[in-house]
């Protein structure tokens, strides 16, 4: 099969589109015709960091969307045929590649009127939302919550998911993401090179502040944002984390949270790796019920890799970039 290959972990130039064996499931794997990949802001990152588990060269990728192709002797709810997405164990990777294994438990079924490239912008993005919004914020509706970095990912769909839940939403994003996110629902939307965000979120709020700040920026972000976050308010990170606490003890009592998906297979249960699944049900679920915008801006051909994770790291995108892994 055809596969791209880190030789070091030197950056996307180290990538390499060559051959590569056919995964065999183990007992509890399944293998998967890789239909399409989503491309994560991660990938680029690995390129350059590497995984401690890793033998290069070694396939990258994570998020895939296709078609079972063989299971292990101790699957049962799947067989070949099945139309599936999943997040890949990091400490595996192997996602952009023409065949790819994941662990049986951490597959989510696709609705017939989902296209691959649709699904294969849910998994690393949309689970990381999904976990924000419902498990970490357990939002509900009348609450109010600012989102940074609105413009990609994780922040189009957290924007999405709160709406949903009768939220109100501030989104903070680039003005090239504006018209997009106000189609999703979001009340406001600010402009960080333009606005200043602390004015408008207070004059937005009658200076009651928000419930919880979900930050896709970095620590600098969440840092500033919580002074805008009320007391026994939350701030849930995703790009990054704090090296320090942003406030005072004693001050504002504010939760604070990560998300760290990549985490779940190294320091999670069955159990986690199985709620990710679920997730990933819900969510193509709600595509299928055109609920749920999976934001796919762009597809690139298979042999595109390196320019697709170059034009990812320039962040002049809109939503989600992804991968046709098929002609």
């Amino acid at each position: 099969m055809k596969a791209w290959k880190l030789n070091q972990p030197e950056g996307i130039d180290q990538l390499v589109l060559t051959t590569a064996s056919t995964p065999a499931p183990s007992a509890d794997d399944v293998c998967i015709q890789v239909e399409a990949v989503g491309i994560n802001p991660i990938d680029y990152k690995l390129a350059h960091w590497g995984y401690a588990t890793w033998n290069y060269p070694q396939i990258i990728g994570l998020d895939i969307a296709g078609t079972v192709t063989e299971v292990g002797v101790d699957v049962h709810h799947l067989q070949p045929g099945d139309r599936v997405m999943t997040f890949i164990d990091p400490r595996d990777g192997g996602g952009f590649a023409q065949y790819a294994k994941a662990k049986a438990y951490a597959i989510s079924r696709l609705p017939d009127d989902i296209s691959f490239t649709q699904a294969a912008a849910l998994p690393c993005a949309g689970y990381s939302a999904w976990i924000a919004i419902h498990d970490k914020l357990r939002l509900e509706a009348g609450q109010s919550i600012a989102i940074t970095g609105a413009g990609g990912g994780v922040g189009g769909f957290a924007v999405q998911l709160a709406k949903q839940l009768g939220a109100t939403v501030y989104a903070i994003a680039d003005s090239q993401h504006h018209q997009r996110l106000l189609s999703y629902g979001a009340d406001e939307v600010i402009d960080p090179q333009t606005e200043n965000i602390a004015m408008r979120l207070i004059e937005y709020t009658e200076d009651k502040l928000v419930h919880g700040v979900i930050d896709c920026v970095s620590a600098r972000s969440g840092s500033t944002m919580s002074a805008l976050v009320r007391y026994n308010g939350h701030i849930v990170m995703i790009a990054d984390q704090f090296n320090q606490i942003p406030l005072l003890a004693t001050t504002k009592a504010l939760s604070l949270h990560e998300v760290a998906l990549h985490g779940t297979y190294a320091h999670g249960q069955i159990e986690h790796i199985q709620h990710l699944a679920d997730i990933g049900n819900q969510l193509a679920n709600l595509v299928s019920e055109g609920r749920l915008d999976p934001m796919v801006d762009h597809i690139y051909a298979f042999d595109q890799l390196p320019e697709a994770l170059k034009h990812l790291k320039e962040q002049q995108h809109s939503g989600k970039l992804v991968m046709q892994v098929s002609e």
